[in-house]
């Protein structure tokens, strides 16, 4: 599963590109709204067939509504970018949406004593991240890397119960958001950010049995309505007392004999 439910502000009009030479394609830069002291996240928006026409006549600083978009990471450039989805223009009453829902299987284990698996702040805060593989069909996988943190007095700890039991193989499916760090580096005073999926909630899959022994097929007699008798067992009303102590039935009439007037 992979679905992105967002509210963002588009920071330029929309452009059509062309994705071959009879495809095209409408993309749109978005501005998604901060998450508490966090910075905006910037992501880019791509829309397909009639849904892109409709979009391509939104203007700019547009307050939107994405819903049931999919989200992509490219690993080489390390940036989100959503493909897909219903808009809805919006105003700024509307709620603010920042939900990211992806099923998938974790591919790596977690361990404490790795703080790049694990790690507890000088302020108490506890940190665990993990990646996740989901399918994108036709053999092919996104990567996404998430982290979940919580300080020790809180009731639900996430990155404990993340460390404690996601493995290398683990079905998990994770609700999340986009949460975004900007800092100016110290040396060149460049600005830049970098955008992680917060964990908010996550479940996981089933446990694998192996395989399962079919049961030995056991063929039991029912019992029916008189006792487990059959219908032959029953046919006769009397049972083998048939002509014991009862009257003997009238002989049969002959037939040369005439009948009797009435």
């Amino acid at each position: 599963m992979n679905f992105a439910s967002l509210c963002a502000q588009t920071t330029q009009e929309p452009t059509e590109v062309y994705t071959s030479a009879t495809s095209t394609a409408v993309r749109c830069p978005l501005l998604l709204p901060p998450v508490g002291n966090k910075a905006p996240t910037a992501i880019e928006l791509t829309l397909y067939g009639k849904n892109s026409e409709r979009f391509l006549k939104t203007p700019k600083n547009s307050q939107i509504y994405v819903h049931g978009a999919k989200l992509k990471y490219d690993t080489t450039t390390r940036t989100f970018s959503l493909q897909g989805g219903n808009i809805a223009i919006v105003n700024t009453s509307f709620p603010i949406f920042n939900t990211v829902i992806l099923s998938g299987r974790c591919i790596k284990d977690l361990d404490k004593e790795d703080e790049r698996s694990f790690k507890t702040t000088a302020d108490g805060l506890m940190i665990a991240n993990q990646t996740l593989l989901v399918s994108s069909g036709r053999n092919q996988a996104d990567l996404f890397n998430f982290y979940a943190i919580n300080s020790a007095d809180d009731k639900f700890n996430q990155a404990e119960l993340m460390v404690n039991f996601t493995r290398k193989g683990t079905g998990l499916t994770i609700q999340g958001r986009l949460v975004t760090d900007a800092w100016a580096d110290k040396e060149t005073k460049e600005r830049k950010s970098i955008t992680k999926i917060q964990l908010i909630s996550m479940t996981l899959g089933p446990k694998s049995q192996g395989s399962i022994a079919p049961k030995e097929s056991t063929e039991t007699k029912a019992p029916s309505l008189w006792g487990g008798n059959t219908a032959e067992e029953i046919a006769e009303p009397w049972g083998q007392n048939v002509g014991d102590n009862l009257p003997a039935l009238p002989t049969p009439f002959d037939k040369t004999e005439e009948f009797p007037p009435f």
